[in-house]
């Protein structure tokens, strides 16, 4: 199974607008985020979505045994006269032969509540109960083919009063949720681009808050990332790039030259931010011109897909 190669680009969808240039948490656009990805507690406002659900469809064999994993973004405060929400990773796996779900199956996880020390403040973290409900069905055809659903839920308990804010909701959601699924002895079928036997399956899959795509290779149908933000199969991260800028919808050379001006003070605002930025302003700092150079411009072919 390739999740290795799927991981690269589900990171990118885990931090896709983690932090904004310039990267200073007093910046106005980073007072307002987690544009993406978030499950609120049900009954917290509309603002946010407090399921998702990903439906996609394999061919299977007697054997076929699925991967699934659910990640995610658990929030820890800083309060003081800084305050800042951290991201920690948050992973949960659940394999289970194919077979099997021909009885639904309910997962129930929590990101754990706690206070840590670091850098002389206190960092807090709020318990985040969720459910991870799982079912396959047979769909009628020559072909062994089977969907999968997998729902995942913010089962965090919400009473509404007219003192809610957004911050308080986001600290007790999970943040850039999106659902990673490999397949052993079977292999997906592209909702996007399906054969066409199966574009009538393809078109009844049903999907809500979350777009699934195949990962890794052109020729792998091995992994499925359902995640919030429109992909198209086989995504990858561009060979040029240095490492993670946060924000996919800007160009990678106009950033990194923005960032290398920012003044000192500036940057020590950056470090005191959060580690993440620390580390992408310690790259971008060191970067070699030949590097930069790479940034410059690349031309790229369509995909022969035939």
């Amino acid at each position: 199974m390739t999740l290795s190669k799927a991981r690269a680009v589900a990171d990118a969808v885990l931090f896709e607008g983690y932090l904004l240039y310039p990267y200073r948490a007093s910046a106005l656009k980073n007072r307002m985020r987690w544009q993406f990805g978030v499950l609120a507690p049900r009954g917290a406002g509309a603002a946010e979505n407090w399921f998702a659900r990903t439906e996609c469809a394999l061919e299977a064999t007697p054997s076929t045994t699925v991967d699934i994993r659910v990640r995610c973004l658990q929030l820890r405060h800083r309060g003081g006269e800084k305050p800042w929400d951290e991201g920690i990773v948050r992973e949960f796996a659940v394999p289970v032969p194919l077979a099997a779900l021909e009885q639904p199956r309910t997962v129930m996880f929590e990101l754990p509540a706690g206070t840590d020390r670091r850098d002389g403040a206190n960092w807090h973290r709020y318990r985040v109960p969720g459910l991870i409900h799982i079912e396959s069905r047979r769909v009628e055809h020559s072909r062994d083919v089977r969907t999968i659903q997998v729902r995942v839920e913010n089962r965090s308990e919400w009473t509404p009063s007219a003192a809610d804010v957004r911050e308080d909701v986001l600290r007790r959601s999970l943040a850039s949720v999106h659902t990673m699924l490999a397949v052993r002895d079977g292999s997906f079928l592209s909702l996007l681009d399906p054969p066409k036997w199966a574009q009538d399956i393809a078109a009844a899959c049903r999907n809500t808050n979350t777009w699934p795509v195949l990962v890794g290779d052109p020729q792998d149908r091995d992994v499925v990332l359902s995640s919030p933000i429109i992909l198209y199969d086989h995504p990858a991260i561009a060979p040029q790039s240095p490492g993670d800028l946060f924000d996919a919808t800007e160009i990678d050379e106009i950033l990194t030259l923005r960032t290398m001006t920012l003044t000192d003070e500036e940057k020590r605002e950056v470090r005191e931010t959060d580690p993440r930025a620390a580390e992408l302003l310690d790259r971008v700092e060191q970067l070699p011109a030949e590097a930069l150079e790479r940034l410059h411009g690349t031309l790229r072919f369509p995909r022969n897909e035939h």
